[in-house]
């Protein structure tokens, strides 16, 4: 397997310390890393949806190349040679700075690796500085790890990365546990006045003409579906002073090739589900599946005088219908605390954040992205200043930012 930038490892055979490891790649194409990617997934590696081959493949192409982000996936190989991690980073020059953080940039909800239960339940701080050994050893190392949302568990492993520097993020995440028929997750997970309000509302959309729930199987369906997407999104993030992060270079492009990869095999990287009434789209829910788990990437309602009538939070009910018909155990709505997921999904994705200088320049550099960690995550846990930032947020626009705000 060959490298392009020059820092890939070689395999060269180390002592971990603890027996568990026995050496580590750093690899610099997506190409060369999907063999030990598809490896583990297929042999039961623990990962969320978001570090999907197929999705974060997608993203490095249409987005992340074009911000100058190299992959830096970094292999964790056992003494039989066999992968047992897999960590889907990347590094990007900031002036002076060489940064790593995960692929996917802020359109991946939860960053967890792909992680070998196995072998990686029993890993101690002695592995962890055995892999960092092996980053700082690079001719052209990294200044510093830069590790947004990371859940502290994922499908009961805990995440190994805790053994490194790390703070509670900003945001947390929650899911719904889907371990029954459908509608008994409902009734058990969701309060009864807020059934009784959608049951209300549900049957006016369904008096609507040609109303219906679909999902997106057919190319053409995709593309009609995302242009609307991109016009309702558009529009609501204008109305709340916040930055339209899908009109940046490449993430329209990243989207559609997402949504079609697999597309004529039924497992696209994103699946499309929608609501349709009265000649329009009424809501849309952006997805990612794996074997075990649902989780909404992106989402929009309609405009228009139907809004009145919660169209989304319909959808989210028909999904988790969906869940359980599929046999997923788990939905989610991504992370975030908007109040309208505390209606779905009661169990707490807790997540942290992790800074990790490797030179003396990083070390400055994680001391202002803990500082501004530490700003955002008071600002929007402190009512009355979350309310004055959205406040001026609405006045002046894209130019007011959440510190500490992760790409």
């Amino acid at each position: 397997m060959g490298s392009t930038s020059g820092y890939r490892s070689g395999r060269r055979l180390a002592d971990a310390g603890s027996g568990r490891l026995r050496h580590v790649d750093i690899i610099d194409d997506l190409r060369d890393a999907e063999p030990f990617w598809r490896s583990l997934l297929a042999d039961g590696a623990v990962s969320t949806p978001y570090q999907s081959f197929d999705f974060l493949a997608a993203w490095h192409r249409e987005v992340g190349s074009r911000r100058g982000v190299t992959p830096f996936v970094v292999v964790g190989f056992d003494s039989s040679d066999r992968p047992v991690f897999l960590l889907p980073f990347g590094m990007r020059r900031m002036g002076p700075l060489r940064q790593v953080c995960f692929l996917g940039g802020k359109h991946a909800n939860f960053n967890f690796g792909l992680w070998d239960p196995t072998v990686t339940a029993s890993m101690c701080a002695a592995d962890m500085q055995f892999v960092l050994h092996r980053i700082t050893a690079l001719p052209h190392r990294p200044d510093l790890l830069a590790l947004y949302s990371q859940p502290r568990a994922w499908q009961g492993l805990d995440n190994p990365l805790l053994k490194l520097p790390h703070r509670q993020a900003a945001s947390n995440g929650a899911c719904l546990v889907v371990d029954a028929p459908g509608q008994e997750v409902i009734e058990r997970g969701v309060s009864a006045a807020t059934r009784g309000r959608l049951r209300t509302k549900k049957r006016k959309l369904q008096k609507l003409p040609d109303y219906r729930y679909f999902q997106a199987t057919q190319p053409a369906e995709v593309d009609r579906l995302l242009d609307r997407f991109i016009a309702l999104k558009t529009a609501h993030m204008a109305a709340q002073g916040l930055p339209n992060v899908f009109a940046e270079e490449g993430v329209e492009a990243f989207l559609r090739s997402a949504c079609h990869q697999n597309l004529a095999d039924g497992c696209p990287a994103i699946e499309l589900h929608g609501l349709e009434g009265d000649g329009e789209l009424l809501a849309l829910l952006g997805v990612l599946t794996d074997d075990r788990c649902m989780s909404v990437m992106v989402n929009t309602y309609t405009s228009s005088e139907h809004s009145r009538h919660s169209p989304g939070l319909i959808l989210i009910l028909q999904m988790i219908q969906v869940c359980a018909d599929r046999g997923f155990a788990s939905f989610d709505l991504g992370a975030g605390d908007a109040q309208y997921k505390t209606w779905f999904c009661k169990q707490p994705v807790t997540l942290f954040d992790s800074f990790v200088p490797l030179t003396p320049l990083g070390r400055l550099l994680a001391i202002g992205l803990d500082t501004a960690n530490i700003l955002k995550r008071e600002i929007k846990n402190t009512p009355a200043l979350w309310n004055a930032f959205q406040s001026l947020r609405r006045t002046f626009g894209n130019s007011i930012q959440v510190p500490g705000h992760h790409s």
